[in-house]
């Protein structure tokens, strides 16, 4: 603990209130005492953290670039050890997923670098990374050294303020980026299971409605009979006064309206966006696409939507959505055959295997146990390690697991 307390007192910048551990473990000074600091340990990562308790009680920057860091639980008491941190590096580790920064979100970060980490690689975009780091640090100013883009939070709690949205939105590319930053967040919020937490996205006065195709034969026999109940169409409806009823109006009457529908997982791949009005205090946009429903008699039924938008401004770059019109219907041949697609890497026999035994002892369908191994480089040990500490902490989808008939 001393040399280790010396070492870091080298490595510490007071003027910056800067902390650079970054390789520590080939730091000359336990070289020639045969020490090893291997900071994916946790007996390591506590001892650390306990010095800059301790020590560097206003530590604002840490480095820790280069530690072999696979996981992030030994870090985690950070956030009351070290809350004043605002800028963290990462980089050049081992953290495979993003479930690795649900431990340390409750750091106010203002900077942050990933690079060079395995996760970083599992995004189909840069703008999907963005939001899926947002979400674990939504304060977060700088990514990689990059300037990010003001965030659109949806999670508002505050007065409605009328004010021009070409104030916060310059150019056409700056409201292409403010848009999907919108769905983004919404559907990272619509598919998480709380759906409570859009009440924010929502002016108070707002109006949702829910229209699903019309059958001419018998509507009963629908399979969209979980939408029924909603469904506004006009050519069902005949008493205008009924048509009426069915308009939820306030947010909190919408949230609770689509908290009653479906779990969904939404194929952000398959979005189509077309933004067709937009004046200084209105937006208009549609966005169509492809979901899958996660719960409930049709799981596992893939679903085809168009909704339209029309939000206007609220505080900084933040939007209220004002009139939210959903239509669902069933997904077509060929959208079911382009949905979710990923490729799957060939397996080995033996990894094959691996993957039947896991799904069988963790209760989870094969192509969530394949990805638990193979994020964990098919370690099963380790992987079975993850999978209990993640789903002791309520962190795997309920969609993950297999039916009991």
């Amino acid at each position: 603990m001393e040399q280790l307390k010396l070492t870091m007192n080298k490595r510490y910048d007071v003027s910056h209130k800067a902390l650079d551990l970054q390789s520590l473990r080939y730091d000359p000074g336990f070289a020639h005492l045969h020490i090893n600091i291997i900071l994916n340990r946790r007996s390591c990562m506590a001892a650390t953290l306990q010095i800059i308790e301790k020590n560097f009680p206003e530590l604002l920057s840490l480095n820790l670039h280069n530690n072999r860091l696979y996981q992030l639980d030994g870090l985690s008491d950070i956030i009351q050890m070290a809350p004043t941190i605002k800028i963290l590096n990462l980089s050049k580790n081992e953290l495979k997923s993003t479930w690795e920064l649900d431990k340390i979100k409750g750091l106010k970060l203002e900077e942050l670098w990933l690079e060079d980490n395995p996760l970083c690689h599992t995004f189909p975009d840069q703008s999907m990374y963005i939001s899926a780091i947002r979400k674990c640090f939504p304060k977060l100013l700088r990514l990689d050294g990059q300037d990010l883009p003001p965030p659109t939070t949806v999670n508002i709690d505050r007065p409605y303020i009328s004010k021009p949205l070409k104030e916060s939105c310059n150019g056409s590319d700056v409201l292409k980026t403010q848009v999907l930053q919108f769905l983004q967040q919404y559907y990272l919020i619509y598919d998480s299971g709380d759906r409570q937490r859009l009440l924010g996205a929502y002016h108070d006065e707002a109006c949702f409605s829910l229209t699903i195709p019309f059958i001419w034969d018998n509507p009963a026999i629908s399979s969209l009979f979980e939408y029924f109940k909603d469904n506004i169409n006009m050519e069902i409806l005949k008493d205008p006064n009924l048509h009426f009823q069915l308009l939820k109006y306030t947010k909190h009457d919408i949230v609770s309206s689509l908290c009653a529908l479906p779990k969904t997982h939404h194929d952000l791949s398959s979005f189509l966006v077309d933004v067709w009005f937009q004046s200084e205090r209105i937006l208009c946009f549609c966005v169509s696409g492809v979901f899958r429903e996660v719960d409930g008699r049709s799981q596992g039924t893939l679903r085809a939507f168009t909704r339209t938008f029309i939000v206007t401004p609220a505080s900084n770059s933040s939007i209220f959505i004002v009139n939210d019109e959903l239509f669902v219907r069933d997904a077509t041949p060929s959208e079911i055959q382009k949905s979710f697609s990923i490729p799957v890497p060939t397996l080995s026999q033996e990894q094959q295997e691996m993957v039947q035994v896991f799904s069988t002892q963790s209760g989870m369908k094969p192509q969530w146990s394949q990805k638990c191994l193979q994020d964990n480089e098919w370690n099963y040990t380790r992987a079975a390690q993850v999978f209990t500490m993640l789903k002791i902490e309520g962190k795997i989808p309920e969609e993950a697991f297999k039916q009991i008939p």
